[in-house]
């Protein structure tokens, strides 16, 4: 009775720490792209609305990589769009959103590897 009983406490604990860990995620993906909109003064800066434009911008992205010729610069360009048409702001604003988005995202993935000592070379050996 008692090893079940501590079987079952010890697999809440899973969940839940799976659960807090795809909170923390979630929040460390939305974050730069709720800073970034509000520095370009978008209209729609809360959480959801930021997601809804992170994933709209994500699929618009993998869209432009599709294009034969100059791919990146198409995928950048949609992405900003996407983000400027969620986030209620005009297009150049939305390229200033992706811009920092991006360096904020590129901050926080410094300083986590600092502060958990991952090696930012073995992160891109790894992809």
């Amino acid at each position: 009775m008692t090893d079940s009983l501590v079987q079952s406490n010890e697999g809440r604990m899973q969940y839940f720490l799976i659960i807090l860990f795809f909170i923390l995620v979630l929040f460390l993906v939305v974050w730069p792209v709720q800073w970034a909109a509000r520095m370009m003064k978008a209209r729609n800066t809360g959480f959801w609305m930021c997601l809804l434009a992170l994933v709209a911008a994500t699929v618009l992205h993998g869209l432009g990589l599709l294009a034969p010729a100059a791919g990146l610069i198409v995928a950048f360009l949609l992405s900003a769009a996407g983000f400027a048409a969620i986030l209620g702001t005009d297009y150049l604003r939305g390229i200033g959103i992706a811009i920092l988005h991006f360096i904020f995202s590129a901050m926080i993935l410094a300083l986590l590897s600092l502060v958990f000592g991952i090696s930012l070379a073995g992160l891109m050996a790894g992809l």
